[in-house]
C-alpha cells in the first residue's frame, strides 16, 4: 500500500514519514468496526487508518481539512472503497459527506488535541453524534501524559527513502506549557545528488485525559462506555480509545466508564 511518492505533497510526505510508521493502533480501530459497513475517518490525512480498514471490505469516507492531503489520498488510493473530501472537521453537520450517518465514525491519532481548543472539540462531537447512526459507534484516540519540565529528546530518526530521495524526522525538544505540549522536530532531506536541506517543525497538542473527554462526549449527548489502551512501542507514547454510543445504546457497556 502506498501512502505517498515523489509525486504526493510535502505535506504528505512528511506524515508518511512521522505518522505512517505508527501501527499499534490498526488492530484495535479493525475490531471497533468490524460490524461496521460504513465508516467516516475524521482527520484522514493520506490514509493511514482509512485505507487499512478498507482490506476488510469496509466503505470509508475520509475528511481532512488540507484539501493536498485528500487529493493525494483520493489519487493512490486507487479502486479501493475509501473516498475523501477536504471539509473543516468541527462542521460536520454542515457539510456533505455523501451519506447522512455512518455506522462508525473515528477520530484516530492527534486530532482532538489540534482542532483548537474545548469549544472546537465540543463542536466536533455534537457533529459526530448527528452523523452516527443511532446504534453505531464512536471513538476519539487521545494521548494522556504526565506534566514535566520542558526538555531536549535524543531519538533516532523516522527515516523514509522515495525514489532515491530519503527523508528523517525526529523529536528535538518537547516543550510543555502546562495546558499544552509542544514537539518540535528536526526535517532532513537528501536528494539524490546528495544536496541536503534541514528545517525545523512543531506541533502543539492540548492537554487531556479520558475523564475529560468523557464529560464533553456527554455534553453532546452521547455516552462514553469504554476505554481501548494501546500501549506505547518503543517509539511512541501510549494512547486511549474512548468508544462512545448514543444514549439508547449505553445499556451496552460493561460496567461503568473507567
Amino acid at each position: 500500500m502506498i501512502l505517498a511518492d515523489r509525486h504526493s505533497p510535502e505535506a504528505a510526505i512528511w506524515q508518511l514519514v512521522e505518522s505512517c510508521g505508527y501501527t499499534a493502533d490498526l488492530p484495535a480501530w479493525a475490531g471497533l468496526t468490524r460490524e461496521s459497513q460504513s465508516v467516516l475517518d475524521l482527520g484522514c490525512g493520506i490514509g493511514r487508518v482509512a485505507r487499512h480498514l478498507t482490506t476488510d471490505g469496509r466503505n470509508v469516507v475520509g475528511l481532512d481539512l488540507d484539501p493536498l492531503l485528500v487529493d493525494d489520498l483520493n489519487r493512490l488510493s486507487g479502486t479501493e472503497p475509501v473516498s475523501a473530501m477536504a471539509g473543516d472537521v468541527t462542521e460536520l453537520s454542515g457539510i456533505d459527506l455523501g451519506a447522512d450517518r455512518f455506522d462508525a465514525v473515528i477520530a484516530p491519532q492527534q486530532l482532538l488535541h489540534i482542532v483548537g481548543g474545548e469549544v472546537s472539540r465540543q463542536s466536533l462531537i455534537e457533529g459526530v453524534k448527528e452523523r452516527l447512526e443511532p446504534d453505531g459507534i464512536a471513538a476519539f484516540a487521545i494521548s494522556e501524559w504526565i506534566a514535566g519540565e520542558s526538555r531536549q529528546v535524543d531519538i533516532l530518526p523516522d527515516v523514509r527513502e522515495i525514489e532515491d530521495w530519503v527523508y528523517a524526522s525526529r523529536p528535538v525538544a518537547v516543550e510543555d506549557d502546562g495546558d499544552s505540549l509542544t514537539v518540535v522536530r528536526l526535517r532532513q532531506v537528501v536528494a539524490p545528488d546528495g544536496s541536503f536541506e534541514e528545517s525545523h517543525d512543531s506541533i502543539t497538542l492540548d492537554r487531556m485525559d479520558r475523564h475529560i473527554l468523557a464529560d464533553e462526549i456527554a455534553e453532546a449527548g452521547l455516552v462514553a462506555v469504554r476505554a481501548i489502551e494501546v500501549p506505547e512501542t518503543d517509539r511512541h507514547i501510549a494512547t486511549v480509545i474512548v468508544v462512545a454510543r448514543h444514549d439508547a445504546e449505553s445499556n451496552q457497556t460493561l460496567g461503568s466508564f473507567p
